[in-house]
């Protein structure tokens, strides 16, 4: 996997700051160039319906715009001085989820590294707008980072276990590849997971009422796949410090969040299964119950969106 140029999009918050942390280390790692990226929201200067509304919401702005710039320099200052090559980039027009991406396609970015806050409703927590249409967006993968599930001491991330949940699907075969380099670059040990999933189908007594029975995956399946996760060990070469393979069964995002807390994984990479519908492109359900639970940070790598360049 490529990586020239990291982009770390930032609100200045305690969530951000985690995931600044592994840009900055990937940007010292790779040798790549780490741009600093601070959106400022529009402000409506209609909210009031004075006739001198519009110019105290210009002013208002660019006085936070000075500000986010000026914290910017010294997010950057600090680091060139650590001898990382930066940048900075402010953006005050459009959306904040829309300008990441604006600026992702625009300097070619490799790799965005993103806090994701996450809000909870009817008891599940739900991914926040802007790291959504990231994630569908994006022309690149994307490292999310989600509050309180950091590994590391210190501000140096910790990642001596990585997850690459397999599917073999083309897609999930790319993911595996940039696994194994994050392996590599970390000397961590890389797990790969195949989970036979359980389906639920409905069923029918003799009362005429319908309900739901769990149909297990069929044992010669289960078999197959543990055959095949061995090939792909194989095929990989001997560059990674260790490498195991593993067949769990169950739902696939439940087994995966089980297995990568069963194993206290640092870092999650797997491919979206997503689908088109119409011109927007969305997350599979795998990923997104993945990302919403995962004890860990995930790479998320869309197809098509594998960071070579």
């Amino acid at each position: 996997m490529t990586l020239n140029h990291i982009l770390f999009p930032t609100d200045f918050s305690a969530c951000a700051d985690e995931a600044r942390a592994y840009a900055l280390n990937l940007a010292e790692r790779r040798g790549a160039t780490l741009h600093f990226l601070h959106v400022v929201d529009e402000l409506d200067p209609d909210w009031v319906g004075a006739t001198d509304a519009a110019h105290r919401a210009v002013d208002l702005r660019d006085d936070i715009a000075a500000k986010a710039k000026r914290r910017l320099r010294d997010l950057a200052d600090r680091e060139r001085g650590g001898g990382v090559d930066t940048r900075v980039a402010l953006r005050s027009r459009g959306e904040v989820n829309e300008a990441i991406v604006d600026y992702a396609q625009e300097e070619t970015i490799d790799l965005i590294a993103m806090g994701t806050h996450g809000r909870r409703g009817l008891n599940r927590l739900v991914l926040g707008s802007v790291t959504n249409t990231v994630l569908r967006r994006a022309p690149c993968p994307v490292l999310t980072v989600r509050e309180g599930r950091a590994k590391g001491d210190g501000g140096t991330p910790t990642v001596q276990n990585i997850l690459a949940p397999i599917d073999f699907s083309e897609a999930s075969h790319e993911a595996l590849m940039v696994a194994d380099d994050f392996a590599d670059d970390y000397a961590a040990h890389l797990r790969l997971l195949f989970v036979a999933e359980e389906r639920t189908v409905p069923t029918f007594s003799d009362t005429g009422l319908p309900g739901i029975g769990v149909v297990q995956m069929d044992p010669e399946i289960v078999d197959n796949a543990e055959a095949a996760l061995r090939q792909l060990h194989d095929r990989l070469g001997a560059r990674a410090p260790g490498r195991s393979a593993h067949v769990e069964e169950g739902r696939a995002a439940e087994a995966i969040v089980a297995f990568a807390e069963r194993t206290d994984t640092d870092l999650i990479v797997m491919a979206t299964r997503g689908r088109e519908r119409g011109d927007r492109w969305w997350v599979g359900s795998t990923t997104e119950r993945v990302l919403r639970r995962a004890p860990c940070p995930v790479l998320t790598l869309r197809d098509g969106a594998d960071g070579e360049g």
